[in-house]
C-alpha cells in the first residue's frame, strides 16, 4: 500500500492506493473514511490500482469549518486524481459518495470509463427521502461512547447483523477515528442540497446500480429511480440488508461490481 496527503483545494486529503492496474477510485459516504472499504480492497485491488481517500472532514483528512457542498467534495475529487496523475479511472460512490460519483461523472465524462452507484439517490423532490424518525435518530445521534455508535450503526445495518460479533470490530473502527459533529453537519448539509434529478440521464458511462430493500438511510425505491433515468444502466436490489451492504453482504457485492468493470 502506498499512502499520503495530497495539499489540494487549500486542504489537505488522506489517500491509499493498493495493487497495479486500471485506476478504480472509491469515494466514501457520510460520516465514513478509508476503512468502510476493508472488505473490498483486498478483492478489488487483486484486479485494479484501488485508490480510496477521506473525504474532506473525516478520517485523516482536513476538516476545515463547513459550509461544503457536493460540487466542493467533487472539486477535491477532481484534484486528487489530477495530483495523482490519473486520467481515466472507474468510480465507484457510496451513498454520498455516490452523490459526488455522479456530479463527477457528468462534469468530466471523458474520464469515467465505468460508474458503481452504490446506497445513493439523484436528490431533489422526486427522491424517496427516509422516514423522519430515521432522519431524527442519525442527526441527533451524538457522543462517542459503544452505546452511542452501536445506536448510531443500528441505522446502517440489518437487525440480524447488528447481533453479529463482527459489530464491535466495525465500532472500534469508528471509536477509534471519530468525527467532529460540525464536520458531520457539514457533510449531511452538502448531501441534502443535492439534486441531480433532471441531469443524471446526461451521465454516459455504462452505470452499475446497486442498492438493498432494507436500507432505511436512502430507501431502495431511490436505485430504482436512478435506473429508470440512466441510459445503459443495470440495477441490483439485494435482500434485507441494510445501508451499508458492501459490509454485511461483501462477498455479493464485491463479485457483482467485480463482475461489472472486468466484462
Amino acid at each position: 500500500m502506498n499512502c499520503g496527503i495530497a495539499e489540494i483545494n487549500g486542504t489537505q486529503l488522506y489517500y491509499e492506493i493498493h495493487g497495479k492496474g486500471f485506476p478504480l477510485v472509491l469515494v466514501e459516504g457520510l460520516g465514513v473514511a478509508t476503512w468502510i472499504w476493508e472488505k473490498q480492497i483486498p478483492e478489488f485491488s487483486r484486479h485494479f490500482m484501488t485508490i480510496s481517500y477521506d473525504n474532506r472532514g473525516v478520517g485523516r483528512s482536513a476538516k476545515p469549518a463547513g459550509p461544503y457542498s457536493i460540487s466542493m467534495l467533487t472539486a477535491d475529487l477532481l484534484a486528487l486524481l489530477d495530483y495523482l496523475h490519473l486520467n481515466k479511472i472507474h468510480l465507484l460512490g457510496l451513498s454520498m459518495g455516490g452523490l459526488i460519483a455522479q456530479e463527477f461523472a457528468l462534469a468530466h465524462p471523458g474520464r469515467v470509463e465505468r460508474l458503481v452507484l452504490a446506497a445513493t439517490t439523484h436528490g431533489g423532490s422526486s427522491h424517496i427521502p427516509m422516514a423522519a424518525k430515521t432522519l431524527q435518530m442519525l442527526l441527533e445521534s451524538s457522543g462517542n461512547s459503544r452505546a452511542a455508535v452501536r445506536k448510531r450503526l443500528s441505522l446502517a445495518y440489518s437487525d440480524e447483523f447488528m447481533e453479529k460479533d463482527e459489530m464491535n470490530h466495525l465500532i472500534d473502527l469508528r471509536m477509534a477515528d471519530p468525527q467532529p459533529r460540525e464536520a458531520f453537519l457539514a457533510q449531511a448539509q452538502a448531501g441534502a442540497a443535492f439534486d441531480r434529478s433532471k441531469d443524471v440521464q446526461r451521465i454516459s458511462a455504462p452505470t452499475l446500480i446497486l442498492s438493498s430493500t432494507g436500507d432505511l438511510i436512502v430507501p431502495y425505491q431511490n436505485a430504482k429511480l436512478l435506473a429508470n433515468k440512466i441510459p445503459n444502466s443495470k440495477l441490483i436490489i439485494y435482500n434485507k440488508f441494510g445501508h451499508q451492504f458492501l459490509v454485511e453482504n461483501f462477498a455479493e457485492f464485491n463479485k457483482d461490481v467485480l463482475t461489472f468493470l472486468i466484462q
